[in-house]
């Protein structure tokens, strides 16, 4: 009897019997009061180790209502109860309290029973247990009861998490303890692993170690002592109330499973987001991939039918019951307890399965056809949701001489695979079993062959002519059951091949297959048993046509060769098909293997060399067929002797490092490089080069090198074996010459030096630095003039080069290299005039007698015609009385115009000299008058003087150079004026005598007879001072006159413009 349900009759003790009763009531009595008294003091103290209200009597300690009041607000937190009083003092107002305490507990929706504010003041105790199990029932077990009483809903809730207790009440079966360990061990495993072999003799024991252990691992308080626990007479509502505490751990781990399961569901709670059957589908399907896999697509709005199909898809599949209907459980105010447990059930359920989930196949076998010793594999198809039932299904093969099971592996979690290997031909079966029952596609059929018991009686071709039939006859007595088919290339668009299969009746299991090459081309030909080869299969045949094939060479066209040569040809099997030529060499007695190399063309070059000297036959096959002329017949003559040959050229014997050089070879046999004879290579101990032939025709070979090593080497040339005559010929390598690196100078390139016409030039070639060469000059003369002689010397690689020119005028010497102008070539030389005086003409009243003295004395010198030359002027006259000034005219760069001014009368000489010799007239005597009106002048004598000379020179130079179009342009001019002894006087009076000179140096243009170079300074300033005696104050006729003359003598040196000469005034 549970008194906090319901008020009970007054007990009348009568019996034995009755008084037992009543005295284990009051024992539950007494523990429901102490656990429904430790669950309140527990829920007033919540958080809190200490509470700071605590009821130690509920018959007494609720009567004001302030405790009641406080666990209700509590419970029910953030929910208040309202106003009531807190300083209670008389009835009145503690009913108030109760009043309003009970009207809280009626509005949160928990139906009361007989039960008032009275009531409670008064202590009814059996009223007061009934409205705390109330409470426990609504805010500890949360069940409402609705579809499922409280105790089936934790009885079912116990056995999901202990099921091997078989738990069916809240007493007895909780008294040895060992089920309350258990159950901690299921919260948390490992806690109790030995839970199960614990002695139910120890029930005390046992009761206190899993209180103990709940209350150290989940916090859950001892609201009973183990006494209590294993004692028969214990409280139901009691140990009820005590395993509820367990749901909440219990629910978290739920709840995180479920949240890991399928967290893109987002599962808060185990109550409303359970309510339309997505959720569980999803779940459902996460567990057990494949049960529900739409459950994405589930409507919402249509709960009840969602849970309906749900339900009944997950008992039959994993056995797992929903206790209550679809409707209650999309209640958003379905139990916790019932939705947890039912779901609970979902971790440790196993999938059930039909036959109808599995599927048989053979997965490599095309129309059902295998064959022996290739493995058969087997393939079952495993539906998502009894993946993991599959291994409980069996394979076996019954064929003719097998009968075995086969061994099946997981390929994937939708597939199990499994391979069979028969051993002969014959009709074989498949069995796949589950649960004793065939699956789907059980048992599997089929056929085994053996294609390599066929065989081929005769050859199989390698190559057709077109137009050619073949017939192929193939045996298939024990190769079993099958049919017999051709295949072609299907790569290629077009076949070359017409085939035909037929059957031999008289001969059994034998077939004929007739080809027909109707077109070239390659075929890659199938015979078939049952779609796979038989022996010696596919077979390539080519289809050629050995009459479009045609042969050229020396050989083919002349039917000749020579013994030791080799002898060349060319087959051409272009358009034929790709068939290689067969060919087949032999002479009188001798047999030949050709060297057959193809171009890539269509062509095969064919070579060999015969050393039999006689008729040979060459034989030339397509396939089975020869081609139009074969065999051809050649007639091989005795070898070539080596003496016939000869070599030519420059390279032979002299290389530049660095340039292709070449060499000739030449041969009355033509065809020495096809027939690989003739060879050339250039050997040194250091290093060999490389040298290339080519065939120039006609008998000729180009030999072509390029050293790049200097020193000296061999050049072997050898007709076969055997040297050529001369081979091996000496070769030097040395540098290539460098025209850029000779060096001219000498007299011949000096601006400074004047050449004249007949005395030789000399002119220097250094080649020292430009390599190995030879070196070329020639001569180029002026118009209407010859070519001077050249004498060409070499010392130590200068060439001394020495001309004469015998004609004045311009010269160009070219200078060559091996073929290339050395620098500044060609050499440009001027040549000039040689000096002749009688060319020079002297004019002007300055030459004649008779001036007076006092007046200019100016006469004019022409020195055209005559060459270069020096021009140098004396005049001897009295000493102090003249001045002698030579300018050049103006006009005409060859005439000079002369003055010497005499202030005195007397005799004058003028020597006028051309390069050393006197013009025609000179010297000039001139004799100068006095004017009546100068007297005779006493000049005393200075102290005696030694009879020594004190000559004074002047010096200037002036270039002039006049072009062919008459404008000059600047030249230098140099000229001289000596102080010497004077001459006689011819009157008989006192006088002075003085000497002077002037010179003047004149170049000629040697490209213009009216131009000329004057090199004259302007006219020095001199002073005289004569003294001596006795000469300086008397001089015989005809005698000597001694006397002493001193000048100072200043120059300046300016550079003139000739104009054209002047006539000078006479």
């Amino acid at each position: 009897p549970i008194y906090a349900l319901s008020r009970a009759p007054p007990v009348n003790l009568c019996t034995a019997a009755d008084l037992k009763l009543a005295a284990m009531s009051e024992k539950w009595k007494q523990t429901q009061e102490r656990t429904f008294t430790n669950w309140c003091n527990d829920r007033l103290r919540g958080h809190l180790k200490v509470s700071k209200s605590q009821i130690k009597s509920l018959a007494t300690d609720l009567n004001d209502g302030l405790l009641l009041i406080e666990l209700l607000e509590k419970l029910a937190a953030p929910k208040t109860v309202g106003k009531y009083n807190k300083t209670p003092k008389i009835k009145a107002q503690c009913l108030e309290n109760l009043s309003t305490a009970l009207r809280f507990v009626s509005e949160q929706g928990i139906k009361l029973v007989n039960i008032g504010p009275e009531d409670i003041y008064e202590g009814n105790l059996k009223l007061i247990l009934g409205l705390i199990w109330s409470l426990i029932l609504k805010y500890q077990i949360k069940s409402s009861g609705r579809g499922l009483s409280t105790k089936k809903a934790m009885m079912q809730w116990i056995n999901v998490l202990i099921g091997m207790y078989k738990i069916e009440n809240f007493g007895t079966d909780w008294n040895d303890g060992r089920a309350l360990c258990g159950l901690n061990d299921r919260l948390k495993p490992g806690v109790c692993p030995n839970h199960y072999s614990l002695s139910s003799l120890d029930a005390l024991a046992n009761c206190k170690l899993g209180m103990d252990l709940a209350e150290l691992h989940f916090n859950i308080p001892k609201l009973l002592t183990p006494e209590d626990l294993a004692s028969p007479e214990v409280d139901e509502l009691s140990i009820m109330t005590y395993l509820s505490y367990f749901f909440r751990p219990w629910n978290n781990q739920v709840l995180q499973w479920i949240q890991k399961t399928i967290p893109q569901n987002n599962i808060k709670n185990l109550t409303t987001d359970w309510n339309s059957g997505i959720n569980l589908g999803a779940l459902a399907d996460a567990c057990f991939p494949g049960m529900c896999s739409d459950w994405e697509t589930m409507d919402p709005t249509n709960a009840t039918q969602n849970l309906e199909r749900l339900f009944s898809l997950i008992d039959q599949r994993i056995g797992v019951q929903c206790p209550i209907s679809a409707a209650e459980f999309s209640d958003p105010k379905v139990d916790e307890i019932i939705v947890a447990t039912y779901l609970s059930g979902f971790k440790n359920a196993k999938l059930k399965a039909s036959p109808e989930e599995f599927t048989l196949r053979l997965a490599n076998l095309k129309n059902a056809a295998a064959f022996v010793q290739k493995p058969v594999k087997v393939e079952i198809d495993v539906n998502k949701g009894a993946s993991g039932l599959a291994s409980e299904i069996k394979a076996s093969v019954h064929g003719p001489t097998v009968d075995t099971p086969i061994v099946l592996a997981a390929k994937s979690d939708s597939m199990l695979e499994g391979t069979f290997l028969p051993a002969a031909p014959g009709e074989y079966e498949i069995f796949a079993i589950y649960a004793g029952h065939q699956i789907l596609g059980s048992p599997c059929s089929f056929s085994v062959t053996d294609p390599q018991k066929c065989q081929v009686l005769g050859r199989l071709p390698s190559a057709m002519q077109v137009g050619q039939m073949y017939t192929i006859t193939i045996s298939t007595h024990e190769a079993g059951p099958g049919e017999l088919s051709v295949a072609f290339d299907e790569s290629l668009k077009e076949s070359s091949m017409y085939v035909t299969v037929k059957s031999i009746e008289d001969k059994g299991e034998s077939h004929d297959i007739t080809l027909l090459a109707t077109a070239i081309g390659d075929e890659n030909i199938s015979i078939r048993w049952d779609e796979s080869n038989i022996p010696q299969t596919p077979i390539n045949v080519k289809v050629c046509d050995a009459s479009k094939v045609q042969a050229s060479g020396h050989a083919i066209i002349t039917g000749k060769g020579r013994a030791g040569d080799e002898v060349r040809f060319t087959v051409h099997t272009s358009g034929a098909g790709s068939l290689k030529p067969t060919i087949i060499l032999h002479g009188k007695s001798a047999t030949y293997t050709p060297e057959i190399s193809p171009d890539g063309k269509g062509n095969y070059i064919v070579s060999f060399v015969p050393w039999e000297v006689a008729d040979h036959s060459i034989e030339i096959m397509l396939g089975d067929q020869h081609i139009n002329g074969s065999p051809f017949s050649v007639a091989v003559e005795p070898s070539l002797d080596a003496d016939s040959c000869a070599v030519t050229g420059e390279g032979l014997s002299l290389a530049y490092c660095g340039r292709k050089t070449t060499f000739q070879i030449n041969s009355p046999d033509p065809n020495l490089l096809q027939k690989k004879r003739l060879a050339a290579t250039i050997t040194s101990p250091k290093q060999n080069i490389l040298v290339t032939l080519a065939d120039d025709k006609n008998g000729t070979y180009i030999a072509t090198y390029t050293p790049t090593v200097l020193g000296e080497y061999l050049v072997n040339v050898k007709l076969g074996e055997k040297h050529i005559t001369g081979s091996p010929f000496p070769l030097e390598v040395v540098l290539a010459p460098n025209a850029a690196k000779c060096r001219a100078y000498g007299p011949a390139l000096d601006p400074k030096v004047m050449h004249v016409a007949g005395n030789p030039i000399d002119l220097f070639i250094d080649t020292g630095d430009a390599g190995h060469g030879e070196l070329e000059i020639n001569a180029e003369g002026p118009k209407n003039a010859s070519v001077p002689k050249l004498f060409v010397a070499q010392t130590n690689e200068v060439y001394a080069l020495k001309f004469d020119a015998p004609d004045h005028g311009t010269y160009f010497i070219n200078a060559l290299w091996s073929g290339v102008a050395i620098p500044k070539s060609p050499f440009k030389i001027a040549v000039h005039r040689a000096p002749d005086a009688s060319k020079v003409k002297a004019y002007g009243p300055g030459l004649q007698s008779g001036m007076l003295s006092g007046e200019p004395a100016e006469f004019a010198i022409n020195t055209k015609g005559a060459g270069i030359g020096k021009l140098v002027i004396r005049v001897h006259g009295v000493k102090g009385s003249f001045r002698i000034e030579c300018t050049p005219d103006e006009s005409n760069p060859r005439l000079l115009n002369a003055s010497y001014n005499p202030q005195s009368s007397g005799d004058y000489i003028i020597s006028i000299r051309w390069s050393g010799t006197h013009i025609p007239g000179s010297p000039f005597q001139v004799y100068i008058r006095i004017d009546e009106d100068q007297e005779d002048e006493e000049i005393p004598a200075p102290s005696p003087l030694r009879n020594t000379m004190h000559p004074s020179k002047i010096v200037a130079h002036q270039n002039v150079k006049k072009t062919k179009t008459g404008k000059t342009v600047e030249a230098e001019q140099e000229s001289e004026v000596t102080e010497s002894q004077a001459s006689l006087q011819k009157t008989p009076r006192k006088i002075s005598v003085g000497q002077a000179s002037k010179t003047v140096e004149v170049e000629d243009d040697p490209n213009d007879s009216d131009a000329a170079y004057l090199h004259n300074p302007s006219s020095p300033t001199q002073a005289f001072d004569a003294y001596g005696s006795p000469g300086f104050k008397m001089a015989k006729f005809g005698s000597p006159g001694m006397f002493a003359m001193q000048s100072k003598t200043t120059t300046s040196t300016k550079t003139t413009r000739v104009p054209s000469a002047k006539k000078p005034k006479m």
